[in-house]
């Protein structure tokens, strides 16, 4: 397996922005990877922080998927080249099972990617993009994510980019808030909108472009309005979050500069990918933005508490990548042999043994005398 990563740890978020695929896009874009007469099986991971392409085929594609993303960010392969890290083979299979486990999140132990990966990884298989390989390598990366959650701390009292941005509301030095949430019906946005309930003094005014997708709630500190609307209610707004998947901006510096006419601070929080707010806001009267590169260092706290989890999550990880690795030789084996029954089952079990005994090291051949020594 091959894959090639673009993520918050080699690009700020404008650069992940131009390499980013959008749902809309995703089938477009799986559908040129798999043209490629090097790619037999494909999986693409996009999410606010990352974008990478798993990709079964031809050993070391890495060129054409390379050429593949530079058309996609409308920039050359260097360009490309300088952002990317590239994982081959074990290291690939190693890579993928740390993103899902969240060990490689912006924020570590972060929920959300088990199911983005699963939902990437289904795209794929629903369309006849996977095989045997990736369906394996990514099916125990799910089961090994799942385990992980399950036997560490990793992601208990689980902090995400939605609980960050929940929390810088939660630092502002009001009695009461009110916060416009733009995108509540979204899934990142449902989140948000939890977490800020999750504290008596806060007002949220939720827009919607349609009744389909409200949250439901019988919270009466939830107001929701319609989307077109969003600027009438800046002004009374103390913190704005906007959380959409709009490849456009949700507001702009100039109408925000307009809509505010009440002195003091206001707070934006940019948590989406393509961004939807205006970097310029930043320059507007009384207004400051957190974007998703801020976000980072709001995370580095949780990071380093995270870190004996990590290890715990390490060994984990050792355990069902040994697995995996076996399940993928004994495939290959089968497939390169596939009279293997026949060509062995007439050998009798005392001359295999010596055949192991001179082939291959002490200690594997003293596991399968132990495997033996148990049936």
């Amino acid at each position: 397996m091959e894959c090639i990563s673009i993520s918050h740890k080699t690009a700020n978020s404008a650069d992940r922005q131009r390499c980013y695929i959008s749902k809309e896009d995703a089938a477009r874009f799986l559908e040129e990877v798999m043209g490629l007469k090097q790619v037999e099986q494909c999986v693409v991971l996009s999410t606010c922080n990352r974008m990478e392409i798993y990709a079964q085929g031809e050993e070391t594609c890495f060129k054409e998927l390379e050429k593949v993303l530079a058309k996609e960010a409308d920039a050359d392969v260097e360009w490309v080249r300088g952002r990317v890290r590239r994982y081959h083979d074990e290291k690939a299979i190693r890579h993928l099972f740390q993103v899902v486990c969240g060990m490689e999140s912006m924020v570590i132990g972060e929920d959300e990617i088990l199911g983005q990966t699963r939902d990437a990884y289904l795209f794929s298989k629903e369309r006849g993009y996977t095989g045997y390989e990736l369906n394996s390598i990514f099916q125990a990366a799910l089961a090994c994510a799942k385990r992980v959650r399950t036997e560490t701390v990793i992601s208990r009292t689980a902090v995400s980019v939605a609980t960050l941005a929940a929390n810088e509301v939660f630092r502002l030095s009001l009695p009461r808030k009110t916060v416009l949430l733009i995108g509540s019906s979204g899934q990142m946005g449902g989140i948000i909108l939890k977490n800020l309930l999750s504290q008596q003094n806060i007002r949220v005014i939720a827009t919607v472009r349609s009744h389909n997708g409200i949250y439901q709630s019988n919270d009466v500190r939830v107001e929701n309005v319609d989307y077109q609307e969003r600027y009438r209610y800046l002004d009374e707004a103390d913190a704005v979050i906007s959380a959409t998947s709009s490849p456009h901006y949700t507001l702009t510096a100039n109408r925000v500069r307009e809509a505010i006419k009440t002195p003091g601070e206001h707070l934006f929080l940019d948590v989406s990918m393509p961004p939807d707010i205006d970097v310029d806001i930043a320059g507007v009267a009384g207004c400051r933005l957190v974007s998703l590169d801020d976000m980072q260092r709001l995370a580095q706290e949780n990071n380093r508490r995270k870190q004996q989890a990590l290890v715990d999550a390490e060994e984990i990880l050792r355990e069902d990548l040994e697995k995996i690795r076996k399940v993928l030789s004994f495939h290959r084996f089968t497939e390169a042999v596939p009279e293997w029954k026949e060509r062995y089952g007439k050998y009798p079990a005392e001359k295999l043994l010596y055949l192991l005994r001179d082939e291959v090291d002490s200690v594997s051949f003293e596991a399968v005398l132990k495997v033996l020594m148990q049936r």
